[in-house]
């Protein structure tokens, strides 16, 4: 009976192990994610990456294809196992994270008293306040760090040249 197990695959390997898998008759699964950048005071997609790297869902029957192929396909280090036996994930799981809508989210750029949270850099998980009193040319975040509000700039002379940030509530009662 097919169930989906994870594959361990070689560093940055995961697309060819799937291409390869593939090719086999497996079915594969990578989940992927689309990060956001904002640069120059615009929100750009970044590259989809994998979501789990350096791992990929396979669904097959290991009593039709063996686990030996599996293992020994191009791009596959090992299967995840426990008691030296392949362990199964859920179909919930897997079909939960196929209809997950956050993983290759549409660019959405903050607007004037958006929450929002920090994914990179030194506030990195922190939340904030996205402020754009002049425009995206000139938008800050506004931060509360011990007691106290304080204004970054996320775009200018004074602002770091790449900052992630995810939306988490629109306008200012977020």
């Amino acid at each position: 009976m097919e169930h989906w197990y994870v594959a361990q695959t070689q560093y940055a390997q995961e697309k060819r192990a799937q291409q390869h898998l593939g090719n086999q008759g497996v079915t594969c699964f990578l989940p992927l994610y689309t990060a956001q950048v904002l640069s120059s005071g615009q929100i750009k997609a970044v590259t989809p990456q994998a979501l789990f790297p350096g791992y990929l869902f396979v669904r097959f029957d290991p009593e039709i294809i063996h686990t030996t192929t599996i293992k020994s396909t191009r791009g596959v280090s090992s299967l995840i196992s426990f008691g030296g036996l392949p362990s199964a994930v859920p179909d919930a799981v897997v079909e939960r994270l196929k209809s997950h809508d956050c993983l290759s989210p549409a660019p959405d750029a903050p607007v004037h008293g958006d929450r929002v949270e920090v994914l990179s850099g030194v506030f990195e998980g922190l939340e904030a306040v996205w402020l754009e009193p002049d425009g995206t040319k000139r938008a800050m975040l506004m931060l509360t760090l011990m007691n106290q509000e304080m204004r970054v700039p996320v775009s200018g002379r004074r602002a770091p040249d790449t900052i992630r940030v995810r939306v988490l509530g629109r306008g200012a009662a977020a």
